[in-house]
């Protein structure tokens, strides 16, 4: 059999590199390694040893802290040993460096005075285990357990960067600007979901902390939560039984739940991680801890016997949400089967609260750039605003008189449709947004002073868009509508009287003048609308609808003038509009026999026009009229848009049919007279 030779008395390799002065090829020996070193490390593990034969020497290192010790094959063992983290449960942490993978680790040991302990050396190797077998990424990860010669027993756990929980508190007691800008109750939630996450899965693997606390949660560089300290965790069930822990009262006073402090561990159950929990979230709300006192003894037997403040009273100027506050609640109750039975179900009420702040959160940011957007498109036409309007007092024309005016009226139309578009859009899918209401308040008054009614009369076309748009933006924000337009006219001087209707009154404001003949010229069209909508208001079918709802209806109606005989509507033809009597009478004829007459606010054909019927008689002038007509498209659109007017003229539908059947009734009782002595004769 051939004898393997070390690798240092084997013959030399060789490799090929290129020469960069020449390009050619030439071959170089690698260097021999350095003997001594190779001696040292030999001795201190089987991996050195080997890397020793095969004649290598890792040099990466990503793993490695510049704060941890020096990686070295000098030493014998396969930690380096560095400076000490912290000391707790009978065990001391220090930082350390694993020779092997390179990398910075987290060691701790069991401390000397109790390593004759059998108790102590138990529950040692118990929370070593436990911590190994709780592979969460919310849980420090163990890496290996062993003893030290001279030194006992240690295990190696992931060396955390970050900082715990309680440090974060207590900057923010101390209101560091910093921490409270960064440590947002939101984001503190967020931490506390990811806690609940760790212990959902280590209750699942039938293990209680027994020990939560902020110090026991490290806070990571990049927002990662991890859970450390499983030295007083209790294993659930018949193994947990023989457990050194289940023979022990412990943990710490402002944590532990009551059934903690008078029960040994054997007896706890999942709740008492829920009660701590209750206290670190009760802490995140407050920045105290619900039961404090100036000993273990007094803290102990608060917990056990005074009623939990709640923490809106306890921190009353911090933002605590009342779902959070009742979470609290339930996962303090001094009764373990009136908390919650799970961290699961505890988590669940958590989550439905921030899902429904989530979704306020993108409702918020969702109002905010359709603002942003409206703003945007508001600006791009402020100059067309500015040169319209001094236009339109400085000539008093109508559009179209002036092509000029014409052009910024649709340049204008063109920019709030599409904020109008925006704003429709962002009602449909943002429940309650003030932004978004104040937003649609400034475009509707710019929309009623520029476009419609306008300062000067538009076209019918954009008339027509004007008020689709003034009535949509009424639908949704018509109490902001009114607080911002009554905030104008206070700028102007004006008083809004709001015992009467203050959307009309606002708008009367703009048809008050101070400077001069155009400017009054200018708002002429304006004043004509608030007549129109007070002489609307005086008929039936139109009192009950707000004053603000019949500004499509001043749009849709066309003034005419008839001379004395002339026909409105004839009999036989199709109800292709309704009419609304401002000046004289008409008589309302069928079969050439008058059946009744009409004068001043009365309302003509409108049974046609809603049954979409030939009208069964003809209305005829009886003197000059003045009548607003109003096409029958135009006006069933607006009923069906409109619950109020369509109630109107339901009313008008029944009082007419009670006419009609007080007449029947006559008439038959009339033919009952008559033929009465006919038959008595007989």
């Amino acid at each position: 059999m051939k004898k393997t030779l070390p690798w240092h008395k084997r013959r030399r390799r060789a490799r090929s590199v290129s020469d960069s002065r020449g390009g050619s090829s030439r071959t170089t020996p690698l260097p021999e390694p350095d003997a001594t070193r190779v001696a040292d490390a030999a001795g201190f593990n089987d991996l050195a040893r080997y890397c020793a034969e095969i004649g290598i020497s890792p040099r990466v290192s990503p793993g490695l802290d510049e704060d941890g010790p020096e990686v070295d094959l000098e030493g014998e063992r396969r930690y380096s040993i560095g400076d000490e983290l912290g000391r707790g449960g009978g065990g001391v942490v220090r930082l350390a460096a694993d020779r092997n993978l390179r990398r910075s680790v987290a060691l701790k040991s069991l401390a000397r005075e109790h390593s004759e302990s059998a108790l102590h050396v138990q529950a040692f190797l118990e929370e070593a285990i436990i911590t190994g077998g709780l592979e969460h990424p919310n849980i420090v990860p163990a890496y290996e357990l062993g003893v030290r010669p001279g030194e006992g027993l240690f295990y190696t756990m992931k060396r955390l960067d970050g900082q715990t929980l309680s440090h974060i508190l207590e900057r923010l007691r101390e209101r560091d600007q910093e921490y409270v800008e960064h440590f947002t109750l939101y984001r503190l939630l967020g931490f506390f979901i990811e806690i609940c996450r760790a212990l959902i899965y280590a209750h699942g693997r039938g293990v209680i902390h027994s020990d939560l606390k902020p110090e026991n949660v490290v806070i990571g560089a990049y927002g990662e939560v991890t859970v450390v300290d499983w030295g007083l965790a209790q294993v659930l069930g018949p193994d947990g039984v023989h457990q050194a822990r289940a023979r022990m009262r412990a943990g710490t006073p402002e944590y532990m739940a009551p059934e903690q402090i008078t029960h040994e561990g054997r007896e706890l159950d999942a709740r008492v991680d829920v009660w701590a929990l209750g206290v670190i979230l009760y802490e995140l709300l407050t920045l105290t801890q619900p039961f404090v006192g100036e000993s273990a003894r007094e803290t102990a037997a608060k917990a056990l016997l005074e009623p939990l403040e709640p923490p809106s009273e306890r921190a009353p100027r911090r933002p605590i949400p009342k779902a959070i506050e009742e979470v609290v609640a339930r996962a303090l109750h001094k009764q373990p089967e009136f908390r919650y039975v799970s961290v699961a179900e505890m988590l669940w009420d958590i989550d439905a609260y921030l899902a429904g702040a989530r979704e306020q959160m993108r409702q918020a940011e969702l109002a905010q750039r359709t603002v942003d957007q409206i703003e945007t498109i508001l600006a791009g036409v402020s100059s067309v605003e500015r040169d319209l309007e001094l236009l339109e007092k400085a000539a008093g024309v109508e559009p179209d008189e002036d092509s000029q005016t014409l052009e910024m009226q649709h340049v204008l139309a063109d920019a709030y449709q599409q904020g109008v578009h925006h704003l429709r859009r962002a009602f449909r899918l943002v429940r309650r947004a003030p932004m978004l209401e104040e937003c649609a308040a400034g475009l509707y008054w710019r929309i009623f002073t520029n476009l419609y009614p306008g300062r000067s009369q538009a076209p019918r076309v954009l008339a027509q868009i004007g008020s689709d748009m003034l009535m949509t933006l009424g639908v949704h924000a018509l109490p902001s509508i009114v607080r911002v337009g009554t905030e104008r006219a206070r700028v102007r001087g004006h008083v809004i009287d709001d015992s009467d209707n203050p959307w009309l009154a606002i708008v009367r404001t703009l048809t008050e003048s101070s400077s001069g003949d155009a400017t009054r010229r200018g708002i002429s069209t304006i004043a004509r609308f608030v007549s129109r909508i007070a002489f609307l208001r005086s008929i039936p079918m139109f009192e009950r609808i707000p004053d603000h709802n019949l500004l499509p209806v001043c749009e849709a109606c066309e003034e005419r003038s008839y001379e004395v005989g002339e026909v409105i509507f004839a009999q036989g033809e199709r109800g292709d509009a309704l009419c609304v009597i401002v000046d004289g009478s008409v008589s309302i004829v069928r079969d050439g026999a008058e059946l009744n007459t009409c004068g001043p606010h009365s309302c003509v054909g409108e049974i046609a026009v809603l049954g979409e019927t030939t009208r069964t008689a003809s209305v005829v002038a009886r003197t000059r009229t003045i009548g607003l007509i109003l096409a029958a498209e135009r006006f069933r659109a607006i009923a069906v848009e409109n619950g109020a007017l369509a109630m109107g003229l339901v009313a008008i539908l029944n009082e007419r049919l009670h006419v009609a059947m007080e007449r029947e009734a006559a008439l038959r009782s009339l033919t009952n007279t008559l033929l009465e002595p006919k038959r008595s004769s007989s």
